[in-house]
């Protein structure tokens, strides 16, 4: 797992997710802390057991207008088109 600061550009529910179980919840990040970014536009799957929680933190953070820091395992490991999130906390600034 690596950690990254990100903005949230998009962020929600797939009914026909298969990754974890119900709900499934998408989230697009943009890399911000580092130069170039790691990726842009990047999106990643919720994982298990934290679905709902990664979900109102990213939608918290996109009302908000704030970063998140994100403990995810990095895009395109084993050459998956995304790859999962497994922390995710609101910036305080």
């Amino acid at each position: 797992m690596a950690w990254y600061t990100c903005s949230v550009n998009n962020v929600g529910p797939a009914t026909d997710g298969t990754e974890t179980s119900v709900p499934v919840v998408y989230i697009n990040l943009t890399d911000t802390g580092n130069t170039p970014p790691a990726f842009v536009g990047q999106w990643f799957y919720a994982a298990e057991g934290g679905q709902n929680q990664i979900l109102g933190v990213a939608l918290a953070a996109m009302n908000g207008g704030k970063q998140v820091q994100a403990g995810a395992v990095p895009p395109n490991s084993g050459g998956s088109p995304y790859t999962s999130v497994f922390r995710l906390y609101l910036n305080p600034s």
